[in-house]
């Protein structure tokens, strides 16, 4: 009897630690460089803050780059979850709107090969038509959340 209960002692114990290490309430990001370059808008790039989206199990955190109507522009993009497997093509599953509703394709991903629980890159689009007033980063499907959009107000 006495072998039991320390065996459930200890086997609660070990859930308890793992359950506790492997919850994060807010996505864990890691430091980036942020462009200080003036952008079309008059504001440097480093005035966009990072915007959070957490469901599905996942935790995104996307940080604006460079924001540019000259450029091109580009997103840090940090995932995290302990149960579903980050295996998406970022270029097929993002768009970038601006306020006309004009979309913007992504032109390339730099970071993190699809798969596993941990996923950072940055994603680049080409640069903005005009000089819209807000633009939106949209993921359509990760995680099985029909969009997470993530806006920036650019005037």
């Amino acid at each position: 009897m006495s072998k039991q209960i320390l065996f459930f002692t200890t086997l609660l114990a070990s859930i308890s630690f793992l359950l506790a290490a492997c919850s994060s309430p807010t996505p864990t990001v890691s430091p980036t460089l942020v462009a200080k370059q003036a952008n079309s808008t008059g504001k440097a790039a480093s005035a966009f803050a990072t915007k959070n989206n957490s469901g599905g199990s996942v935790d995104v955190a996307v940080t604006p780059l460079a924001i540019s109507a000259s450029e091109p522009v580009v997103f840090d993009i940090v995932m995290n979850t302990h149960s579903v497997d980050l295996s998406d093509d970022m270029t097929q599953i993002v768009i970038l709107r601006d306020d006309t509703g004009k979309e913007y394709k992504p032109t390339g991903w730099e970071g993190g090969e699809p798969g596993g629980h941990h996923r950072e890159g940055n994603l680049k689009f080409a640069a903005l038509s005009g000089k819209p007033k807000y633009i939106e980063l949209v993921i359509v499907g990760l995680a099985k959340v029909p969009e997470r959009v993530f806006r920036w107000d650019l005037s």
